[in-house]
């Protein structure tokens, strides 16, 4: 039996799909197209952002005067910079204020995947925090998380297996991938993990763990003394678990990463 904040999460997303996808159809303008998919995903994130955070759209800044690509949501800090470095109108966000940069993209294909990779290296090109080192070598500090997220794939197979053959990075240039629909990956020390979604699954339990994700990290953040982790009122795991007839101590099923 699922949550009532996990049926919160999926039925918001599922919403938002089924909004856009019914817009989008009637419009031939990409650009149009694109701005209603970024509204709707938008509307799914926020929700769960904790007090410091917002959302917004626009380009990533560097205090070197580097700039990233055009990104569909940026999830900033509003409280680590001054208001007046801060200008969501203008759509400039300081890379040390951003937490999370957002590809969003309506079917996932492997040139949606190729577009995303080469936004994402843009963005990696800034320095947060630079400093120059003992050869002189100006040297950055920790970056956003990279999203894509995607309403619908035009694949049946592995989304994973596909992402990985357009990456031959150590660290690839999406750290975090949810295909809705299929599943959901994050990167992290070195080593992919993930859920695939099976049938009997709750429908969107990949958003679901993605914000779950999202939600532990940004309060783990917030709460510096004790963090509070709210995923867990989610429970996106033990609700698939449930859902699939399986016991909490029972081996994890072969579409759990490990």
């Amino acid at each position: 039996m699922t949550t009532p904040h996990f049926d919160f999460a999926t039925s918001l997303i599922a919403a938002a799909k089924t909004e856009a996808d019914k817009l989008t159809a009637h419009i031939n303008h990409h650009g149009l197209a694109g701005e209603i998919r970024e509204l709707a995903a938008q509307r799914c994130v926020e929700p769960f952002l904790t007090q410091s955070y917002r959302c917004g759209t626009g380009k990533v800044i560097d205090s070197l005067g580097n700039k990233s690509d055009q990104t569909d949501i940026v999830v900033f800090h509003k409280k680590t910079v001054p208001p007046v470095l801060l200008n969501s109108q203008l759509g400039l966000f300081p890379v040390e204020c951003v937490r999370y940069v957002f590809e969003v993209k309506s079917t996932l294909s492997a040139t949606e995947i190729k577009d995303a990779n080469a936004k994402f290296q843009a963005l990696y090109k800034l320095k947060s925090f630079p400093k120059t080192d003992s050869n002189g070598v100006v040297i950055g500090g920790p970056m956003p998380t990279c999203v894509l997220l995607a309403f619908s794939s035009d694949i049946v197979g592995d989304e994973l297996e596909r992402y990985l053959k357009h990456t031959n990075d150590n660290l690839p240039p999406c750290t975090a991938l949810c295909v809705l629909g299929k599943g959901y990956w994050w990167y992290a020390n070195g080593k992919w993990y993930g859920i695939r979604y099976v049938p009997n699954m709750p429908p969107f339990t990949e958003y679901a763990s993605f914000i779950t994700g999202l939600m532990n990290s940004l309060s783990s953040e917030e709460c510096s003394i004790s963090p509070f982790k709210p995923g867990a009122y989610i429970d996106a795991i033990g609700s698939v678990m449930d859902a699939l007839g399986l016991k909490p101590d029972d081996t994890p099923p072969d579409f759990f990463l490990r």
